[in-house]
Protein backbone atom coordinates (compact mmCIF):
# COMPACT_ATOMS: atom_id res chain seq x y z
CA UNK A 1 0.00 0.00 0.00
CA UNK A 2 1.58 3.40 -0.99
CA UNK A 3 0.02 6.25 0.65
CA UNK A 4 -0.90 9.08 -0.35
CA UNK A 5 1.83 12.06 1.40
CA UNK A 6 -0.35 15.01 0.39
CA UNK A 7 -3.53 13.85 1.40
CA UNK A 8 -3.17 11.07 3.55
CA UNK A 9 -7.07 9.88 4.51
CA UNK A 10 -8.41 9.29 7.71
CA UNK A 11 -7.37 5.59 7.75
CA UNK A 12 -3.65 6.56 6.91
CA UNK A 13 -3.54 8.82 9.86
CA UNK A 14 -4.92 6.06 12.07
CA UNK A 15 -2.14 3.61 10.64
CA UNK A 16 0.43 5.53 11.34
CA UNK A 17 -0.01 7.00 14.68
CA UNK A 18 -0.77 3.27 15.96
CA UNK A 19 2.87 2.57 15.11
CA UNK A 20 3.92 5.87 16.53
CA UNK A 21 2.38 5.19 19.84
CA UNK A 22 4.24 1.85 19.50
CA UNK A 23 7.71 3.54 18.37
CA UNK A 24 7.77 5.97 21.41
CA UNK A 25 6.33 3.25 24.37
CA UNK A 26 2.78 4.49 24.19
CA UNK A 27 1.23 1.00 22.69
CA UNK A 28 3.39 -1.91 24.61
CA UNK A 29 3.16 -5.65 23.13
CA UNK A 30 1.24 -6.28 26.57
CA UNK A 31 -1.33 -4.46 26.26
CA UNK A 32 -4.96 -5.07 24.08
CA UNK A 33 -6.44 -2.44 22.49
CA UNK A 34 -9.67 -2.60 21.11
CA UNK A 35 -11.51 -0.60 17.95
CA UNK A 36 -14.06 0.77 20.32
CA UNK A 37 -10.84 2.92 22.27
CA UNK A 38 -8.83 3.94 19.06
CA UNK A 39 -12.23 5.66 17.87
CA UNK A 40 -12.88 7.39 21.07
CA UNK A 41 -9.13 8.22 20.71
CA UNK A 42 -9.34 9.77 17.40
CA UNK A 43 -12.66 10.89 17.78
CA UNK A 44 -13.71 9.54 14.31
CA UNK A 45 -15.73 6.96 13.06
CA UNK A 46 -15.88 3.11 13.35
CA UNK A 47 -14.73 3.01 9.50
CA UNK A 48 -11.37 4.48 8.98
CA UNK A 49 -10.22 2.92 12.45
CA UNK A 50 -11.58 -0.68 11.46
CA UNK A 51 -10.06 -0.63 8.24
CA UNK A 52 -6.54 0.67 9.51
CA UNK A 53 -6.74 -1.99 12.10
CA UNK A 54 -6.98 -4.55 8.97
CA UNK A 55 -4.13 -3.14 7.62
CA UNK A 56 -1.73 -3.23 10.56
CA UNK A 57 -2.62 -6.94 10.48
CA UNK A 58 -1.85 -7.69 7.36
CA UNK A 59 1.37 -5.36 7.86
CA UNK A 60 1.86 -7.82 10.74
CA UNK A 61 2.38 -4.61 13.20
CA UNK A 62 -1.18 -6.15 15.12
CA UNK A 63 -2.42 -9.63 15.44
CA UNK A 64 -6.51 -9.77 16.49
CA UNK A 65 -7.30 -11.62 19.64
CA UNK A 66 -11.02 -12.75 18.67
CA UNK A 67 -13.27 -11.22 21.76
CA UNK A 68 -10.85 -9.47 22.95
CA UNK A 69 -9.23 -6.58 20.46
CA UNK A 70 -5.73 -6.30 19.22
CA UNK A 71 -1.98 -7.14 20.42
CA UNK A 72 1.53 -5.30 19.11
CA UNK A 73 3.03 -7.91 17.44
CA UNK A 74 6.72 -9.03 19.00
CA UNK A 75 9.73 -8.51 16.86
CA UNK A 76 12.10 -11.25 17.57
CA UNK A 77 15.76 -11.70 16.46
CA UNK A 78 15.11 -14.01 13.35
CA UNK A 79 12.74 -11.02 12.44
CA UNK A 80 15.46 -8.40 12.63
CA UNK A 81 17.46 -10.91 10.54
CA UNK A 82 15.08 -11.66 8.03
CA UNK A 83 14.63 -7.70 7.79
CA UNK A 84 18.20 -7.20 7.57
CA UNK A 85 18.40 -9.62 4.77
CA UNK A 86 15.89 -7.82 2.86
CA UNK A 87 16.99 -4.34 3.52
CA UNK A 88 20.41 -5.74 1.71
CA UNK A 89 18.31 -7.10 -1.58
CA UNK A 90 16.51 -3.45 -1.75
CA UNK A 91 19.20 -1.20 -0.76
CA UNK A 92 22.26 -2.63 -1.70
CA UNK A 93 20.79 -3.88 -5.02
CA UNK A 94 19.11 -0.74 -5.55
CA UNK A 95 22.48 1.37 -6.14
CA UNK A 96 23.66 0.38 -9.83
CA UNK A 97 20.49 2.25 -10.72
CA UNK A 98 20.36 5.14 -7.73
CA UNK A 99 24.09 6.11 -8.96
CA UNK A 100 22.81 5.73 -12.76
CA UNK A 101 19.75 8.41 -11.64
CA UNK A 102 21.12 10.08 -9.10
CA UNK A 103 20.79 14.10 -9.47
CA UNK A 104 22.80 17.04 -8.00
CA UNK A 105 19.46 18.09 -6.10
CA UNK A 106 19.52 14.52 -4.60
CA UNK A 107 23.04 14.56 -3.53
CA UNK A 108 22.90 17.81 -2.19
CA UNK A 109 19.88 16.49 0.17
CA UNK A 110 22.20 13.34 1.14
CA UNK A 111 24.89 16.20 2.04
CA UNK A 112 22.94 18.05 4.31
CA UNK A 113 21.26 15.22 6.45
CA UNK A 114 25.21 14.17 6.61
CA UNK A 115 25.97 17.72 8.12
CA UNK A 116 22.92 17.88 10.49
CA UNK A 117 24.68 14.05 12.03
CA UNK A 118 28.05 15.64 12.54
CA UNK A 119 26.45 18.55 14.52
CA UNK A 120 23.34 17.12 16.29
CA UNK A 121 21.40 19.68 18.80
CA UNK A 122 22.25 19.23 22.34
CA UNK A 123 18.67 17.69 22.84
CA UNK A 124 20.01 14.61 20.51
CA UNK A 125 19.45 11.04 22.13
CA UNK A 126 19.92 7.61 20.87
CA UNK A 127 16.18 8.26 19.44
CA UNK A 128 17.30 11.45 17.26
CA UNK A 129 20.27 9.66 16.42
CA UNK A 130 17.94 6.82 15.52
CA UNK A 131 15.48 8.89 13.15
CA UNK A 132 18.65 10.41 11.29
CA UNK A 133 19.97 6.98 10.53
CA UNK A 134 16.26 6.15 8.88
CA UNK A 135 15.90 9.31 6.98
CA UNK A 136 18.88 8.83 5.27
CA UNK A 137 18.20 5.43 4.17
CA UNK A 138 15.17 6.22 2.91
CA UNK A 139 16.64 9.72 1.27
CA UNK A 140 19.17 7.42 -0.80
CA UNK A 141 16.58 4.97 -2.11
CA UNK A 142 14.66 8.18 -3.10
CA UNK A 143 17.15 8.75 -5.87
CA UNK A 144 15.72 5.64 -7.25
CA UNK A 145 12.70 7.42 -8.64
CA UNK A 146 10.84 4.10 -7.91
CA UNK A 147 7.74 4.61 -5.33
CA UNK A 148 7.48 0.83 -5.05
CA UNK A 149 11.33 0.81 -3.96
CA UNK A 150 10.57 3.39 -1.95
CA UNK A 151 7.41 2.05 0.04
CA UNK A 152 8.72 -1.11 0.56
CA UNK A 153 11.59 0.15 2.40
CA UNK A 154 9.68 2.52 4.44
CA UNK A 155 7.41 -0.50 5.59
CA UNK A 156 11.03 -2.14 6.88
CA UNK A 157 12.59 0.57 8.72
CA UNK A 158 8.97 0.70 10.45
CA UNK A 159 9.66 -2.62 11.40
CA UNK A 160 13.18 -1.95 12.31
CA UNK A 161 12.17 0.90 14.63
CA UNK A 162 9.61 -0.91 16.23
CA UNK A 163 11.79 -3.62 17.22
CA UNK A 164 14.62 -0.39 18.22
CA UNK A 165 11.73 0.67 20.12
CA UNK A 166 11.15 -2.75 22.26
CA UNK A 167 14.76 -2.51 22.74
CA UNK A 168 15.03 0.95 23.91
CA UNK A 169 11.90 -0.20 26.30
CA UNK A 170 13.87 -3.12 27.74
CA UNK A 171 17.18 -1.88 27.83
CA UNK A 172 17.52 2.26 28.09
CA UNK A 173 20.42 1.74 30.38
CA UNK A 174 22.48 -0.08 27.80
CA UNK A 175 21.68 1.08 24.91
CA UNK A 176 24.35 3.55 23.48
CA UNK A 177 24.31 6.92 21.21
CA UNK A 178 25.93 6.20 18.34
CA UNK A 179 28.95 8.20 17.77
CA UNK A 180 27.44 10.47 14.07
CA UNK A 181 30.74 12.06 13.58
CA UNK A 182 32.27 8.67 12.37
CA UNK A 183 29.38 7.85 10.68
CA UNK A 184 29.81 5.78 7.20
CA UNK A 185 26.90 7.89 5.52
CA UNK A 186 28.95 10.82 4.13
CA UNK A 187 31.45 7.99 2.52
CA UNK A 188 28.51 6.08 1.19
CA UNK A 189 27.59 9.84 -0.28
CA UNK A 190 30.93 10.20 -1.84
CA UNK A 191 31.19 7.01 -3.31
CA UNK A 192 27.88 7.52 -4.92
CA UNK A 193 28.66 10.77 -6.06
CA UNK A 194 32.15 9.36 -7.85
CA UNK A 195 29.83 6.51 -9.12
CA UNK A 196 32.27 4.10 -7.68
CA UNK A 197 29.82 1.20 -7.37
CA UNK A 198 31.91 -1.06 -5.52
CA UNK A 199 32.44 1.40 -2.74
CA UNK A 200 29.18 2.08 -1.73
CA UNK A 201 28.01 -1.61 -1.71
CA UNK A 202 30.16 -2.48 0.47
CA UNK A 203 29.73 0.98 2.63
CA UNK A 204 26.39 0.13 2.64
CA UNK A 205 26.21 -3.38 3.25
CA UNK A 206 28.68 -3.33 6.58
CA UNK A 207 26.10 0.01 7.77
CA UNK A 208 23.01 -2.28 7.00
CA UNK A 209 24.98 -4.82 9.53
CA UNK A 210 25.77 -2.35 11.96
CA UNK A 211 22.44 -1.09 11.87
CA UNK A 212 21.15 -5.46 12.49
CA UNK A 213 23.75 -5.33 15.34
CA UNK A 214 22.46 -2.53 17.32
CA UNK A 215 18.99 -4.05 17.40
CA UNK A 216 20.24 -7.72 18.19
Amino acid sequence: MIINTNKPTLKDRVYRQVIEMICNGQLQSSAIITEKQLTAHFGISKSPVREALIQLCHDHVLTSIPRCGYQVIQINGKDVHDLTELRLLIEVGSLPKLIEKTTPEHLKRLHELNRQRENPTKESDVWSSWNRNVEFHLCLIEGTHNEYILDTLSRVLSSCTRAYAQLYALQKETVVLPNDKTHAHPLITEAIENHDLATAQSLLHNDILRMESQLL
